[in-house]
């Protein structure tokens, strides 16, 4: 969705439950390091403007749950004060971080690609690779490498370590100045309600609204299906979510609609592997946080690698054990059903104005 943003897979007030709010600050501070540090590498060329992130609400439930997050970097806003950065229809109040970017990730690939190039890194695309140990066996040719690292995130074969949920988006074409007048954001933070099931939202640098979010069922056996990127019933739901929450898009063109797999492990939590005597890495599992973890974990495996003093190399997730998700059939089942009950949640807390009874099953289960 194009936030470089310093949230983490995992909610701050759980990670400090797991590894203490020391270990959880400094994460967070490398977090929002790393995103000044992206924008000095890219800056115009990938539309970068770091302008935060709004959480807005539309019920009361919403705002009782946003309401347990409000921490240093996290500050609460009312309803006038939300309506006044974005009009959304019904807000009740947001949560904001200010540290978050906008960028194109688009442009931030290529972006990374001509600086490789000019650097002399030689790059091989349409190269099917199709295993990585001892070497990379490209196009049935074992290529020898003193190195190795796999960071495929979603591709390869997952085993019990990571599942691949589709995210989607679609993009309106770029709307007027009078539409921008109507909805408000001229600084170009992200944003997303505060719902149960994932969406998240920004304005592009050519004033298009560019909108995503998750509801195509798992696959079982973690099996990904290019069919799943482009599954109509979750791209007119994310449609009918934005002209939900702005009124006066509707009849806007949806020009751009496509999706993606994410790797999601069992905690939520990424990782970041390094296996000096082998001479191979492994990196991933940014579930849907990628731009700034990416950034933050190839930088940390560099130092890895290298052996070269540095404390990122000291945040808890380098070198972590992965924590296996449930066999199949239960891993089938447990994931779709509980990607259905999010949805009955939000229903229900619409209906109700309350936090969702289903909620406390849920939240317990999803490790966030």
């Amino acid at each position: 969705g194009g936030w470089a943003s310093s949230e983490y897979p995992v909610y701050k007030e759980s990670l400090i439950s797991r590894i203490g709010k020391s270990k959880t600050e400094e994460l967070f501070a490398a977090l929002d390091n790393s995103i000044d540090e992206i924008g000095a590498f890219a800056g115009d060329e990938v539309g970068f403007v770091k302008a935060g992130s709004l959480y807005f609400t539309r019920n009361e439930a919403q705002v009782s749950r946003l309401r347990e997050r409000i921490d240093a970097t996290h500050s609460w806003l009312s309803a006038s004060e939300a309506k006044a950065k974005l009009n959304v229809e019904g807000v009740k109040g947001a949560l904001f971080n200010s540290s978050c970017a906008t960028v194109s990730p688009f442009n931030l690939v290529n972006c990374l690609v001509k600086d490789l190039t000019r650097r002399g890194v030689d790059l091989f695309e349409h190269t099917f690779a199709t295993a990585v140990e001892g070497g990379v066996l490209v196009n049935s040719a074992l290529i020898a490498a003193p190195v190795v690292i796999k960071a495929t995130e979603a591709f390869g074969d997952p085993g019990r370590e990571f599942i691949p949920l589709y995210s989607l988006m679609v993009a309106t074409e770029p709307l007027s100045n009078a539409d921008w007048d109507e909805i408000g954001n001229n600084s170009r933070f992200t944003f997303a309600e505060a719902s149960h099931m994932v969406n998240y939202a920004q304005r592009t640098s050519d004033n298009r609204i560019a909108i995503g979010g998750r509801g195509a069922t798992y696959q079982f056996k973690s099996k990904l299906n290019v069919a799943k990127e482009n599954t109509e019933k979750v791209h007119a739901t994310i449609r009918a979510l934005l002209t939900s929450w702005f009124p006066v898009l509707r009849g806007v063109q949806f020009t751009h609609a496509w999706g993606g797999a994410v790797a999601i492990t069992r905690d939520w939590e990424p990782y970041l592997q390094w296996d000096r005597a082998k001479g191979f890495a492994r990196l991933g599992g940014y579930a849907g946080d990628g731009v700034t973890m990416s950034y933050l974990s190839a930088k940390i495996l560099a130092h890895e690698i290298l052996d070269e003093p540095n404390e990122l190399r000291n945040l808890h997730f380098v070198n972590r054990k992965i924590r296996k998700w449930e066999p199949e059939p239960i891993r089938y089942l447990g994931v779709n059903t509980l990607m259905k009950l999010s949805a009955i949640s939000d229903r229900e807390e619409r209906i109700t104005k309350r936090k969702s009874v289903l909620d406390r099953v849920i939240s317990p289960l999803i490790l966030r």
